[in-house]
């Protein structure tokens, strides 16, 4: 699927979202879409939670990204509703890193970024992952190859090695092989 951006911006959410998985300029749409939506969910915690809304701005964007990964059109959820979630759970989630705060419920915390913070290190050691996260992001929109990118949306969305090649039309090891290019880079970014 090799669209104009333009094209992009009239695809329902579902189908956006499907299209974003494989392709970096429908990300791009996806997320200038939802920004309001991460901005507003993070002015509106900002009022419990004074002086942190970029923080939460930051926190809502990987919330929307995990969405993109996770989120299964056949279970009957609209992603307007689904991604609202994801936003709200990423913020409380670094709420509750921070200040040891209980989850809402109802809220997860089961992002594939979740591995870049460490429970064990200090609270001050938050900004540290979150500029990490942000480091994770840019490079999977921008420095990965598109079938890297590929991969590592389809496996951080919960896809098998056998359902990514089956999708994707390549072998396992190409999947395998794929992913650990993409890791290599992550890391030394």
């Amino acid at each position: 699927m090799c669209m104009e951006p333009a094209s992009y911006e009239g695809l329902p959410d579902e189908e956006l979202v499907l299209a974003a998985r494989e392709n970096r300029r429908a990300m791009e749409v996806l997320l200038k879409r939802y920004a309001p939506l991460v901005q507003h969910q993070a002015y509106a915690l900002q009022c419990h939670h004074p002086g942190e809304t970029e923080d939460l701005m930051q926190e809502g964007y990987l919330g929307l990204l995990s969405a993109t990964c996770r989120f299964a059109p056949e279970r009957g959820v609209p992603f307007s509703a689904f991604v609202v979630h994801c936003v709200r759970s990423h913020m409380y989630s670094a709420l509750r890193r921070c200040r040891r705060i209980p989850l809402p419920i109802g809220s997860s915390d089961d992002s594939p970024f979740t591995e870049l913070a460490d429970p064990a290190l200090p609270p001050d050691s938050t900004v540290i992952h979150r500029t990490q996260a942000d480091a994770l992001v840019y490079i999977m929109m921008h420095c990965l190859s598109q079938r890297e990118y590929q991969v590592c949306m389809l496996i951080y969305g919960g896809a098998t090695y056998a359902q990514a090649a089956s999708q994707l039309h390549i072998s396992e090891k190409s999947v395998d092989n794929a992913l650990q290019r993409a890791r290599r880079k992550l890391r030394t970014q």
